[in-house]
């Protein structure tokens, strides 16, 4: 069977050594007070969990979106943790499917009702809310093509038998297939997915992908793209390549790159990994990527970051200041 392309396939390790452990110390001590700080905002903003206002909403195809989706990698266990091994299983301890299932309700009370997560991740906490409260939260499912297998749009098919509101092809697949100048499977798989009758999308890391759909005219309803600055420790080097980073700690290379060409795009665009995977706080990474002209943020919560997440998000739109007009 051939494998599928998935985000574990450029989880790398590395090790902390010598004054890499010194350097750590000190990012501890940043991060505490980073902490502090967002403690302090967090009491300024209200922790009441209040519901976004309708106009703090927008449509991709027909589905009504909130401006703030809940990502899938903190759920389903994906861990960008860098060297520390022990991240992912602490997570999947943590999120069981009761506390899935209070995530999601937790993010409903807030005013957010989607969640982005794979085909392949386990659904069934997401049934059992839909089950208990109707499907309030809609499901952006990740599916991709399988270019070598003689099923290669199986997921895409799974992703709608299953329920999925909305498909996309998921960033690491699309990269891949553009570097492999294998983009004729990028039009399939966009046909297909336009054939199960929900709004589709194209996702990516690598800006090559977006600016190859746009010149190609594919016929999707938005893109899923990153959005990051480099102002965080263990972001690229420069000299350094790459769109996932030496030590899975990059996601975005050319921030700026991507705000101007987006400019140009006329179609919806999620923002993801806007805080490079926890390494930038949302009251930096969220008003930025609103700024800079993202009309959704893909944001990975845990249950208790959800009320304050919301209220950066709420702040942050408030006080846009964008050159981008809203495409959703």
């Amino acid at each position: 069977m051939p494998q599928e392309v998935t985000r574990r396939v450029f989880v790398k390790d590395s090790m902390l050594t010598g004054a890499g452990t010194v350097a750590a110390a000190g990012l501890a001590s940043q991060a505490m007070a980073a902490d502090a700080s967002a403690a302090t905002e967090n009491e300024a903003l209200g922790n009441t969990p209040t519901a976004m206002p309708g106009s703090w909403t927008a449509k991709i195809g027909d589905i009504e979106l909130s401006r703030l989706m809940l990502g899938g990698n903190l759920i389903a266990g994906y861990a960008h943790s860098r060297d520390l091994r022990y991240v992912a299983p602490l997570m999947q301890r943590y999120n069981t499917p009761e506390k899935i299932l209070e995530t999601l309700e937790v993010a409903e009370k807030n005013g957010i009702n989607s969640i982005n997560t794979c085909v392949w991740d386990d659904v069934r906490p997401l049934r059992k809310y839909w089950e208990k409260h109707g499907q309030k939260i809609k499901w952006i499912v990740a599916a991709n093509p399988s270019p070598m297998s003689d099923k290669p749009f199986e997921q895409i098919d799974k992703a709608a038998k299953d329920g999925a509101h909305i498909i996309y092809m998921q960033g690491v697949c699309a990269d891949a297939l553009v570097k492999q100048k294998k983009f004729d499977m990028i039009k399939r798989a966009a046909e297909h997915m336009r054939g199960t009758g929900r709004p589709i999308g194209i996702c990516a890391h690598s800006l090559d992908v977006i600016i190859a759909c746009e010149k190609a005219k594919i016929d999707v309803d938005f893109y899923q793209k990153t959005l990051h600055t480099r102002n965080y420790p263990t972001a690229q080097k420069p000299g350094e390549t790459g769109d996932y980073g030496k030590f899975d700690n990059s996601w975005c290379r050319n921030a700026d790159e991507v705000i101007d060409f987006m400019k140009t795009v006329k179609k919806p665009w999620i923002a993801f990994k806007v805080m490079a995977a926890g390494a930038i706080p949302p009251r930096k990474a969220f008003p930025y990527t609103i700024d800079a002209g993202a009309d959704f943020v893909l944001a990975g919560m845990f249950d208790w970051q959800i009320a304050e997440d919301a209220q950066i998000i709420k702040k942050s739109l408030a006080k846009a200041k964008r050159t981008r007009p809203w495409r959703a």
